[in-house]
């Protein structure tokens, strides 16, 4: 079976994120998908503040797929990672491994498309992390579907069997996952347990294995372990097999990274 799991291409995303990435067999982005204004495709917390990307003026009802940043965002953050981290506290620990890295990269970008600014970014950090999930960017959603259907019509432009990854936000619209189930799709919950809600920037710095702070998972077992899962146990009348299933170079419309 294929673990899939998805998000949109957030701006340097907290530690969950990178927990998903890391689990799953295969990472959606979800460039389709609605922009959200106060979300964070254009800003994260960095040391509990807000460090926000100058965006093009546009419409609220942009997909994220429509929005640019300006000509003047890679300087502003880069600036900003050096204040929060660099100037504006104590020096991290992993500053000097890490740090002159990313602010030459976010230096280096010259799109004006945000979610290849922040694609560019979350292919550095899977880097640094060591991850080599592969990233894939599938075809929009059906445009009747709403909420866990719209995930499900993602869902199915890769081949069965698959369960989805899930971080637990997605028990405000899932509910019990009825429509998952009845479209023989098992859900798994994230068991990341995170240190913080700042950006990855904030563990890169402060720890010296985190990829490890990235994997760490709380102990509760919700609808089925991850063993279990890998195992076929209990999938059987879900998934109708249990072989393993790891090559997504077929899957979407889209591009494989």
């Amino acid at each position: 079976m294929t673990l899939y799991a998805a998000h949109q291409p957030d701006l340097l995303p907290y530690s969950g994120f990178w927990y998903k990435l890391a689990k799953s067999d295969v990472f959606d982005l979800k460039i389709w998908d609605q922009y959200v204004h106060k979300g964070y495709q254009r800003r994260v917390k960095m040391r509990d503040a807000w460090v926000t990307l100058p965006l093009v003026k546009g419409s609220v009802t942009d997909p994220i797929f429509d929005k640019r940043v300006t000509e003047e965002a890679p300087a502003h953050l880069a600036d900003q990672i050096a204040r929060q981290y660099r100037y504006g506290h104590t020096k991290p620990q992993f500053w000097d491994l890490h740090g002159p890295r990313i602010c030459d990269e976010v230096l280096s970008i010259k799109t004006d498309v945000l979610w290849e600014f922040n694609f560019r970014l979350i292919l550095l950090v899977r880097d640094i992390l060591g991850i080599e999930t592969p990233i894939t960017f599938s075809r929009p959603a059906a445009p009747d579907c709403r909420g866990s259907d719209s995930i499900i019509s993602v869902m199915q432009a890769f081949p069965p069997p698959l369960v989805y990854l899930s971080g637990t936000g997605g028990r405000a619209y899932m509910g019990n996952c009825k429509e998952f189930y009845d479209a023989g799709i098992p859900v798994l919950w994230s068991r990341h347990q995170a240190v913080t809600g700042d950006s990855i920037l904030t563990v890169l710095f402060d720890y010296e294995d985190p990829l490890s702070v990235v994997l760490a998972e709380h102990d509760f077992d919700d609808f089925h372990d991850l063993h279990d899962l890998e195992s076929g146990e209990g999938l059987d009348d879900a998934a109708g097999t249990t072989e393993h299933v790891t090559d997504t170079s077929n899957a979407t419309e889209g591009v494989r990274v």
